[in-house]
């Protein structure tokens, strides 16, 4: 009698909160391993709608605290309870039976952690070098860093299956001693059911809402308000051009720690009437719909060394909703636009070349068009969510394959 394969997911995010944050691809994932997998998760409970669909085709093991996303102080607490919980789920995995765990997050030492109480037969997926994000700028630290990222290193070396979104982490990871064929490129899914563009009764009824009119050349960003984000330089640009695009807007959905900062910023520029702060968005609709409904989407860091190592969930929605694309030159996000056939590039730390490509966008309609097709037709082709569930699986599947 053929063994039933066990499989496991695990987020510190929990099972809705994951899905939001990226893991579009997972109802997928799950659908295709239902046949010949018994499939488990691990997690806490999120603030997210619960998805009961998905949860009756899981073993739900629930950790006993919630996460919510938009609170800053539970990326350290819960992330702190999720850390010391590793070494019981490890062993409840390994009691259970389950043959392969997929975790979708970095967290700095936690590979190791669950190493010693499951063993080596997991995947993960590398995005977040926190232990660099951290001591950036910090010299002081980088004794902590670099033991760190050796102790990741070392046991990521024992994993059957490394995972990134970019090449060019890929690229790091290799340097670093792990072997190329175990190091699988899969970019950001998207669900093009949630992200796309929208029809122009829509359109208008979202700009109305936002307080846009037809004419208003509408900038677009989302995520977590950080310094990291870089939209301080954002306002001062807008600041600059504000005579020479008159009908320029920024529209910035999101919050975070920087929120307040912002908005005083652009009180102090004298632009908070071309600038529209949302906050968190109710659902995914409305922030579809608000992307969607803008004319270029804006990606947006500061440049730091750990930038390098992203495609953004930001990219994947814009591109996804049919936007054209202004974009930091960044080693990763350089893999998707090209500087010629779905949006521009420029560097962070070139004033001027953000906004002579802002100037030549604003001034011809065509382009906008042409490159917002080519951005949508790219997602379609490559960051559709069941296509990179497949390709995520396939490496597992042939693994776990005697």
């Amino acid at each position: 009698m053929t063994h039933k394969k066990k499989m496991a997911f695990i987020h510190r995010y929990g099972l809705e909160g994951w899905i939001c944050c990226g893991g579009h691809a997972v109802p997928s994932m799950v659908e295709q391993l239902q046949a010949e997998s018994e499939v488990h998760f691990f997690g806490p409970e999120s603030t997210e709608t619960l998805n009961s669909e998905l949860r009756a085709q899981l073993n739900m093991h629930l950790l006993p605290w919630t996460f919510d996303r938009s609170n800053p102080k539970h990326k350290w607490t819960k992330s702190l309870r999720f850390y010391l919980a590793l070494p019981g789920i490890g062993k409840k995995c390994r009691k259970l039976g389950i043959d392969f765990i997929y975790w979708e997050e970095t967290l700095p030492l936690g590979t190791a952690i669950l190493q010693k109480t499951y063993g080596p037969n997991i995947g993960i997926m590398v995005m977040d070098f926190f232990a660099r994000i951290y001591t950036e700028g910090k010299p002081g630290l980088h004794w902590l860093r670099d033991l760190i990222e050796k102790i990741d290193c070392n046991s990521w070396k024992k994993l059957p299956l490394v995972y990134t979104h970019v090449d060019y982490a890929k690229k790091f990871l290799i340097d670093r001693g792990l072997e190329a064929d175990r190091i699988h490129v899969i970019p950001n899914p998207c669900d093009h059911a949630k992200f796309r563009p929208v029809d122009d009764e829509t359109r208008k009824a979202t700009r109305a809402k936002l307080g846009f009119t037809d004419s208003d050349l509408v900038l677009s960003h989302h995520g977590i308000l950080h310094p990291n984000k870089g939209n301080d330089w954002i306002l001062e640009r807008i600041a600059e051009l504000k005579d020479q695009i008159p009908n320029l807007k920024y529209l910035l959905i999101g919050n975070g720690p920087e929120y307040d900062t912002l908005k005083r910023l652009s009180v102090k520029l004298g632009i908070e009437n071309r600038v529209v702060m949302t906050g968190w968005l109710p659902s995914e609709t409305d922030l579809n719909n608000a992307l969607a409904s803008s004319d270029i989407g804006l990606v947006m860091r500061i440049g730091q060394e750990t930038d390098h190592f992203h495609m953004t969930d930001t990219l994947n929605h814009e591109m996804a909703c049919g936007k054209p694309i202004l974009a930091v030159n960044l080693k990763g996000i350089a893999e998707f636009i090209d500087n010629k056939t779905n949006g521009y590039l420029f560097s962070p730390a070139a004033p001027e070349e953000f906004c002579n490509k802002l100037k030549q966008l604003a001034d011809s309609p065509d382009t906008r068009s042409r490159f917002g097709s080519a951005a949508l037709e790219f997602s379609k082709n490559n960051c559709d969510y069941q296509t990179c569930a497949g390709r995520t699986l396939e490496p597992i599947i042939k693994h776990l394959t005697p």
